[in-house]
């Protein structure tokens, strides 16, 4: 019986799953990545340590299962990250992640262009410091020697992938978030590339999501293997996350949290027009992924945890979701803007700062935690109601990522969105989906929605209609502090 290997290459973990043809996961495997803050607003990895981290999981694997049991190796990545690599595959830079703004004043700029606009429709990538488009601007005015210099800019996927394959190649849901895709035409953008300064030489050759490649000699030979596996190309995090939930038809929308968060729903067959702010990138050419990230989720709930909260066994986010949780809904009053690592959805501002608002006497430590946790969630909720407005209405909300962790968390969330919340337990929903599409990729399953029957709902939230009305007023106040406080920051 054929097995699948999922890799899931995340900003905090790199995971691994082994999922039998039954889309049951029957191993699992995870490696912390180290993140590196050098300057103020920049977040980097080094690109090396997580290709040391990957093959280390394969190797793992493939000690626990006979290389001639796996059907494929599928690979999901974290989006938006971007590198210099010379023609010796050598990296130039660190890889500079998501979380990075150091490119927000270009991002800015262009944002309030007709040309930015226009870049945005095509691309589906919103112009926001994140974007690769972004990075790349900025690399080519503040590091001239290096943009001159590099013979490639990758992704930490495309790394991995040329130390791999021995060949640089990307599959079409990363580049569709690179914000140098034309998601419409399946082509790198040439005014894109143009604005950006390189050409098509200088990024890698984008294959479909599902196309197999094979590993190089090295490869091979690092990883212990005679046997030739495919390995699918793959696609991103978040939208494999949809795929892992089996939230492929309309009404239906996931709320991941982990370092950062999003919702997202599926769409097929879009058409080029305003999305007013959500992002729109590639799962498969049958199937878009649509919705709104936010910078500002699990990373949020750690940094209170650490500043506030240290605990020598470790725990301290389960102790302040326990605190949280011994106060009453929307706080006494207390509201908290999120924006610690500025922010994405809704509000596209790298600038953006968190906020305790309407702190009084009566207000302890654990009205600070709970605020934290309900802060976050309106964030969430915010892009949810955007997704409505553009898209359309929202029946129920699958949840994946760390909130899974917290029952009680997803019951607030249930009440916050007033939106039944669903959990399946499957929380590496990412990498899940990474196996689905590999399963698909080589004809377990027929089509990507053959893959709901691997797919059972283990709990369901209702909300709470009184609680839903009292975080009903909280949320209304929470949307006017942003406004109000723009210019502050």
């Amino acid at each position: 019986m054929p097995f699948i290997i999922a890799a899931d290459i995340g900003t905090t973990h790199c995971k691994l799953l082994l999922v039998n043809e039954q889309g049951k996961t029957v191993h699992s495997f995870k490696a912390a990545v180290v993140s590196l803050q050098p300057s103020g607003g920049w977040h980097e990895q080094d690109p090396a340590l997580i290709f040391q981290s990957v093959a280390g999981l394969l190797r793992q694997a493939f000690s626990v299962v006979d290389a001639a049991e796996v059907g494929c190796v599928v690979f999901s990545a974290a989006m938006h990250s971007l590198l210099a690599v010379d023609a010796n595959g050598n990296q130039l830079t660190n890889a500079i992640t998501w979380a990075d703004t150091r490119s927000k004043a270009y991002a800015k700029q262009l944002r309030e262009t007709a040309e930015g606009q226009e870049f945005y429709m095509q691309t589906g990538t919103p112009l926001h410091a994140m974007s690769p488009l972004c990075k790349l601007l900025w690399l080519r005015q503040e590091q001239p020697d290096v943009f001159q210099q590099a013979h490639k800019f990758v992704s930490v996927k495309e790394y991995i992938f040329n130390r791999l394959f021995d060949r640089y190649v990307v599959d079409e849901g990363i580049a569709s978030s690179s914000g140098l895709y034309d998601i419409y035409n399946h082509c790198w953008s040439a005014a894109a590339l143009q604005l950006a300064g390189i050409d098509e030489t200088r990024l890698s050759q984008v294959l479909e999501p599902t196309h197999a490649i094979y590993l190089s000699p090295a490869a091979k030979a690092l990883l212990g293997l005679e046997k030739d596996i495919p390995f699918i190309a793959g696609g991103t995090d978040g939208c494999l996350a949809n795929l892992g939930c089996a939230a492929l038809e309309p009404g239906v929308a996931v709320i991941t949290t982990g370092t950062s968060g999003a919702v997202r729903a599926t769409i097929q067959n879009p058409v080029k027009g305003d999305m007013h702010g959500l992002f729109r990138y590639i799962l498969t050419q049958d199937y878009y992924i649509t919705g709104g990230g936010t910078n500002n989720a699990g990373i949020v709930l750690k940094w209170f945890a650490d500043q506030f909260m240290p605990s020598a066994t470790g725990n301290n986010i389960d102790d302040a979701l326990l605190l949280a949780a011994t106060v009453p809904a929307g706080s006494d009053g207390l509201l908290f803007l999120p924006y610690l690592l500025g922010e994405r959805a809704p509000v596209y501002d790298e600038s953006a700062a968190g906020v305790f608002s309407g702190i009084k006497m009566q207000h302890s430590k654990a009205h600070f935690a709970r605020a934290v946790v309900e802060g976050i969630t309106f964030s969430l909720v915010q892009v949810l109601y955007a997704l409505e407005t553009t898209y359309h209405p929202v029946n129920s909300i699958y949840a994946s990522g760390a909130i899974t962790q917290s029952a009680w968390w997803m019951q607030l969330l249930a009440d916050v969105s007033g939106r039944p919340v669903i959990y399946q337990d499957a929380p590496d929903a990412s990498a899940l989906g990474a196996a689905m599409l590999g399963m698909y990729a080589t004809g377990v399953i027929s089509s990507l929605g053959q893959s709901r029957q691997f797919f059972t709902a283990s709990t369901v939230f209702h909300p709470d209609l009184g609680l839903h009305t009292v975080y009903s007023r909280q949320y209304q106040a929470y949307t006017r502090l942003y406004p109000q406080l723009k210019d502050c920051f």
